[in-house]
């Protein structure tokens, strides 16, 4: 088998270098650029390597004239492949081995050729900044191939334009410079991943764009972080932030449309003012943003601000805020007789109450829970009361009531022998509310119109 695959290794060889010449030839000095037999008129076209390998065979005329094969092409049927002619060298692509293969800088600014890919092999060292114009930067190994910006002012990637920056270590370690400082424009692109980021100053401003994705970046010894602002799209994912950073390391400002921050971890420490991620910068979300499954521990601050309720946030080390967990609650705080216009007529019960507990549950009123999220949800609904009569031997029921409408599956009765009877009920059923839904309690009197006095409710939703 080993020296059947060495034939054919060889064979192959031999064949591309044969076609790479053109003029392949049989019984001939004299080949043209197809392959050639001649002088014979007992040729066979079938070749066999071994017992396994065979090509198939051409038809040859059996004359004295020249047979010929289809120029350029063998077929195999052992191995069912195709096998050309080596393809040309790929055009458009720049290998960058030290920062005189990238295009000349104008006014300190190297443009990259539009339509480019530019691999960066070994450790560029860089003292103008780069615009990278739509272009694909990349390197084959992030631990070797690298770009290292020295100037004590300005920034590495510049400009109004995005691209994609991919496999290298990227470095601004000199005090007064940035990684970043791109203002892109609305329809711009920006990609980096499989990244290292590493002692920089500051990693710098990413503004505008449609899309910003940052994938599988390892942060290390940067002095300040990053910041996103008024980023259309913006994709953060498996970004590892390590104890080695100082200052904030995520901001964001300005508006958005979507955020997304997904796995990877952020280890900020208070001897470094570290602070993992900081919103208060947030003015408008206008679809939704999700951090989840991303892992924050260290001594330092994990979260500076508040997430609205446009967040979904689930993430080990922090606190889980989102519409599935909504709830809320509200208590008696004193007491006022409800009076009813007549018998067997709904009526909202009456007090004063006060709410606690609320997560995207709001109370407007006294005996009124909204639900403030942005999501449909279903939630399950305890009320616990305790009531007394104007006079004795009065009937009863209470509701739970959405939106003005009393829920008959949550209704409950009672009968108070006398005025000084105090009764208690509890009410429980499940809902769905939507956004800015709300619920209350109500009683009718089955009686007469007698009132009734909340003496205690408690009203809960989750």
């Amino acid at each position: 088998m080993k020296k059947i695959i060495s034939l054919l290794l060889l064979f192959l060889c031999s064949t591309l270098v044969l076609f790479s010449q053109n003029k392949v030839g049989i019984n001939t000095a004299t080949p043209d650029s197809t392959l050639t037999v001649a002088g014979s008129t007992n040729v066979t076209a079938n070749l066999k390597v071994g017992n396994n390998l065979s090509l198939p065979t051409y038809p040859i005329t059996r004359d004295n004239s020249a047979a010929t094969f289809p120029s350029n092409m063998l077929y195999t049927d052992a191995l069912g492949n195709l096998l050309s002619a080596p393809s040309k060298q790929r055009v458009n692509h720049v290998l960058v081995k030290s920062a005189t293969d990238f295009p000349a800088a104008s006014g300190g600014i190297i443009t990259l050729t539009s339509g480019t890919l530019y691999e960066v092999n070994g450790t560029i060292v860089l003292t103008d900044k780069i615009n990278l114009n739509g272009c694909y930067l990349i390197g084959r190994d992030a631990n070797n191939d690298k770009l290292i910006y020295t100037p004590g002012s300005g920034e590495l990637f510049t400009g109004t334009k995005g691209g994609t920056i991919r496999s290298l270590t990227l470095v601004a370690n000199t005090t007064g410079s940035k990684l970043f400082n791109l203002d892109m424009t609305v329809t711009e692109n920006l990609i980096v991943r499989d990244a290292i980021i590493a002692s920089c100053k500051n990693v710098g401003l990413v503004k505008g764009g449609y899309i910003t994705f940052f994938s599988v970046i390892n942060y290390a010894g940067n002095s300040n972080g990053i910041t996103y602002q008024d980023n259309a799209n913006l994709l953060l994912d498996n970004t590892a932030w390590f104890p080695t950073n100082s200052g904030t390391f995520e901001k964001l400002t300005g508006t958005f449309d979507i955020i997304e921050k997904l796995g990877g971890f952020s280890q900020p420490m208070l001897a470094t003012a570290g602070v993992a991620v900081d919103v208060t910068g947030i003015t408008t979300i206008n679809e939704g943003a999700t951090l989840k499954n991303t892992a924050f521990m260290g001594t330092g601050t994990r979260i500076n601000g508040t997430f609205s309720k446009k967040w979904e946030v689930e993430s080990p080390g922090i606190a889980t805020e989102k519409d599935d967990v909504s709830t809320g609650n509200l208590y008696l705080s004193s007491i006022v007789n409800t009076i009813f216009s007549g018998v067997d007529v709904p009526t909202k019960v009456l007090g004063t109450t006060v709410a606690a507990s609320l997560f995207r549950v709001t109370s407007p009123s006294n005996n009124r829970l909204t639900y403030d999220g942005t999501k449909s949800k279903r939630f399950q609904v305890i009320a616990s009361l305790s009531v007394t009569a104007q006079a004795a031997n009065k009937y009863f029921s209470f509701y739970v009531v959405k939106n003005g409408v009393i829920l008959p599956e949550s209704k409950q009765a009672m009968r108070l022998s006398s005025g000084v009877d105090k009764g208690s009920v509890t009410l429980s059923c499940t809902i769905l509310l939507n956004a800015n839904d709300y619920i209350e309690i109500w009683a009718e009197n089955n009686s007469d119109n007698s009132y009734v006095t909340l003496e205690t409710l408690n009203l809960a939703i989750k």
